[in-house]
């Protein structure tokens, strides 16, 4: 079984420390955009039988010299996460069984943890940005903070996994945070949660819709579809899609969601890999491709986000607002192995419709305008007024 997915998931593979951490993932670009496969393939020429019989004779001079005790599951699942961080992808990763039971718990939408969304940036794992109302988002965290440390654990150069490990933990407990922000160090204690998301919410007021998408989960375009109708049952004419602090998801359900605000047949992205080069055009039915669009972002959107936010500035389909997104543009497949394991590989990079790469780069809006510097205690919102102010002129 395959799905697709752009987080997070920094695409996609944006883990989210929901924690459980991801993503998203973002989300978001993965196929998380992930992609999920119950095939095992042989190793390949590239590895010699002469290389797998090193590894045995390493482990068995550990074996029989180590004072210690040796765990040989713990050993072999050390030395493939070990193999995969040699690539310096810190997308491409190894799941032992606990993460990667935890990260279907997410595809699925069951979440334990802070609620953020990590990837890295300058060798620290970095947020991407915080859940609407989790423990994360109460306490301060904000997008591009750098996580330097995790209680005692210092993360410069650890892997995504090792520090979701860290981070995530039972309801009710406590986690530390060191937090980088600018040049600002910052301690925060965050009691871990259960996370519930609704992917999908929708105001009116005014005659103007508000869609805000949280993230590109497995009920996002179903959820957006409801909303969709709602909106054209009510005959609204300017709908703004809020995309701030979204962090990515499945790129299939980018893809459907884009459907009913573009005419079928549209080009929402490129993604171009080894073994993929494919273009995904819509082919939804089109409920909202004649209202006026306006869409919100910042330096929390990424991945999935960051796909819909390309295709309609590129296809000239509204207004982009707010400040520049993140910059995750690789995808991940996700491939189910043994013993409850997991590997995510990047696969593909996306382009924007006009062939832009996303990745590092981010969307620079049409309209850039910042939010208030403490949005979670503030009733104002300059971005969302910008966006109202343009779709009244409309």
């Amino acid at each position: 079984m395959k799905k697709r997915m752009s987080k997070p998931v920094l695409a996609l593979s944006i883990f989210s420390v929901v924690v459980l951490c991801i993503f998203i993932g973002f989300v978001a670009g993965n196929r998380f955009a992930y992609s999920h496969s119950s095939n095992i393939t042989s190793v390949g020429s590239e590895v010699s039988q002469e290389d797998m019989d090193l590894f045995w004779q390493a482990y068995e001079k550990l074996k029989d010299q180590y004072i210690g005790e040796i765990n040989k599951e713990d050993f072999v699942y050390g030395a493939i996460s070990g193999a995969f961080a040699s690539l310096d992808d810190p997308y491409t990763a190894f799941l032992a069984p606990e993460v990667s039971e935890e990260f279907a718990k997410e595809l699925a939408g069951e979440m334990e943890g802070i609620g953020i969304k990590i990837g890295i940036l300058d060798n620290f794992p970095t947020v991407i940005a915080p859940l609407k109302d989790s423990p994360a988002y109460k306490a301060g965290v904000k997008a591009k903070d750098r996580i330097i440390k995790v209680d005692d654990f210092e993360t410069e150069g650890q892997s995504i996994d090792l520090v979701v490990s860290k981070i995530r933990g039972p309801e009710g407990s406590k986690v530390t945070l060191g937090l980088l922000r600018g040049d600002d160090l910052k301690k925060v204690e965050i009691t871990r949660e259960k996370i519930a998301i609704d992917t999908v919410e929708l105001s009116i007021a005014n005659g103007i819709a508000h869609l805000v998408i949280n993230e590109f989960g497995v009920q996002t375009s179903s959820e957006f579809a409801q909303a969709a109708r709602q909106i054209e049952q009510e005959g609204i004419d300017k709908v703004v899609v809020d995309l701030r602090n979204n962090p990515g998801g499945i790129l299939d359900e980018t893809v459907k969601v884009a459907g009913y605000l573009f005419n079928p047949d549209t080009t929402v992205v490129i993604e171009k890999g080894k073994k993929v080069d494919q273009t995904h055009k819509t082919s939804g039915p089109g409920t909202l491709k004649n209202v006026k669009l306006a869409v919100l972002v910042n330096e929390g959107s990424a991945s999935a986000a960051e796909i819909l936010a390309g295709a309609v500035k590129d296809n000239e389909r509204g207004s982009i607002i707010g400040t520049k997104t993140f910059g995750k543009g690789t995808v991940q497949q996700l491939d189910y192995l043994p013993q409850g394991t997991s590997i995510k590989v990047t696969v593909a990079k996306w382009l924007t419709p006009d062939g832009h790469d996303i990745d590092k780069n981010g969307i620079t809006p049409d309209e850039e305008i910042s939010e208030e510097d403490n949005q979670l205690f503030s009733n104002s919102d300059p971005v969302f007024k910008e966006a109202v102010k343009i779709l009244s002129q409309k």
